[in-house]
């Protein structure tokens, strides 16, 4: 029985776009295709051997884009070479500019940054392409490709075992077609810098899906490094997976419980009241203080199958003496990261002017790489000339516990004035 082309194209939930080059990421892009087929999703991948029918024509690849629910980009070392990802790309990206189509964008072995300006191991691959193509086709792939690296996307640098993120993609990927977003999102383009990265982390210590237990979970790291951010993405994305949760702001002894806010004198009272028995999500923000998680950890019998509690804290050793087994160490933001999140602040766009570029990476420095400090010293500096940038940066420049101190110290000033 044969298949129309026109007529098979239709059938596909999930669209991959890869190179098809034989480099490192072809057998990770082979594993998350059968992981998908074996969920039962319809996914187009363009390997005569597992898939056919479908023609290789620009108009059907089209039209498969358009019809598709979700499109993932696998972007690897040899992507540049292949133009026919590159024209793929182009209808994704006007898809996606348009909301009409979710797109996951996975960085397989390569630096967003050597992406973005095409420079690195992209620099020969469009060199070439210049001695084929016209200026303005080879401008336009270009263009494409620096659109792509401000997606928010997976780095596989940082993955532990890549099964598991097969496994975690698809779970995902399944949800997301099936319209049910019951676990953390992975395709928020708008979520904060790098969250992505630290939420895989996190979810795959709290393993929100198994109701076997009540786990703790630490979170642990210094000061200004992002830690109660990452437990509130945290916190809104997961409530949905329980019966009741409770945010704790320790610093202010405030409590905050499905959108209102409680303020009460025993916090142990006001904790079980709210999740006792009950399957719960309960975030303990601040915590430096023993006995209040030894008190926290003693009525964590009286929670419900399945609930999770989260500890943040500056002091693993506290996390030691309770025995949470479960602990995510919470470190800098890698350079990329940190450039993206204070251009977010300082000029309102992923990525900073060309002519602002030697200012903002020297600002990053200044910051030491720490989200808080970022977010403060780009919005002190947005609308600013780049006179008064270099006359606050050689301000801030040199002692780095001054330089904290200093833009915390403007933040509070501002913040009193208004």
């Amino acid at each position: 029985m044969s298949t129309s082309s026109s007529s098979f194209i239709s059938k596909f939930d999930v669209f991959l776009n890869f190179s098809a080059e034989e480099d490192t990421s072809k057998a990770f892009v082979t594993d998350l295709y059968r992981s998908l087929s074996a969920k039962g999703i319809p996914t187009y991948y363009k390997d005569d051997k597992l898939e056919e029918g479908v023609s290789s024509s620009g108009s059907d690849l089209s039209k498969c884009i358009r019809d598709s629910k979700l499109v993932v980009v696998v972007v690897s070392e040899t992507y540049p070479t292949s133009v026919s990802c590159l024209n793929e790309l182009q209808t994704i990206l006007n898809l996606h500019d348009e909301s009409q189509l979710s797109v996951l964008v996975i960085f397989y072995g390569v630096e967003t940054l050597n992406i973005r300006k095409q420079t690195g191991e992209y620099a020969e691959p469009f060199r070439k392409l210049g001695e084929e193509y016209s200026v303005e086709k080879v401008q336009s792939w270009r263009r494409a490709l620096t659109k792509l690296a401000g997606i928010s996307g997976l780095d596989s640098r940082f993955w532990t075992k890549e099964a598991e993120i097969v496994n975690l993609i698809t779970n995902e990927i399944s949800l997301v077609i099936s319209h049910k977003p019951i676990c953390p999102s992975i395709f928020k383009a708008d979520g904060p810098v790098a969250m992505d990265r630290h939420m895989h982390a996190l979810y795959e210590l709290l393993d929100v899906n198994s109701n076997k237990e009540v786990r703790m979970v630490g979170i642990w790291g210094p000061g200004g490094v992002g830690k109660t951010t990452l437990a509130k993405f945290a916190y809104e994305e997961m409530s949905v997976n329980f019966h009741v949760h409770m945010f704790v702001d320790n610093s202010e002894k405030n409590y905050h419980q499905d959108h209102q806010e409680i303020q009460e004198e025993t916090q142990i009272d006001i904790i079980k009241s709210a999740l006792g028995q009950r399957k719960g999500l309960l975030v303990v923000d601040s915590v430096d203080n023993l006995q209040q998680l030894k008190d926290i950890a003693e009525i964590v019998g009286w929670f419900g199958s399945g609930s999770r509690v989260i500890f943040i804290t500056q002091e693993k050793n506290l996390l030691d003496e309770i025995g949470v087994e479960h602990v995510y160490e919470l470190q800098a933001l890698r350079y990329d990261e940190a450039l993206q999140l204070f251009s977010r602040y300082a000029f309102k766009q992923q990525y900073p002017p060309t002519s602002f570029e030697s200012l903002a990476l020297r600002a990053v420095q200044v910051a030491s790489f720490l989200p808080l400090t970022l977010q403060i010293l780009g919005s002190s500096l947005h609308g600013k000339d780049e006179r008064t940038w270099e006359e606050e940066l050689q301000k801030l420049e040199g002692d780095q516990e001054k330089t904290i101190a200093e833009v915390m110290k403007k933040s509070y000033a501002k913040a009193n004035e208004e």
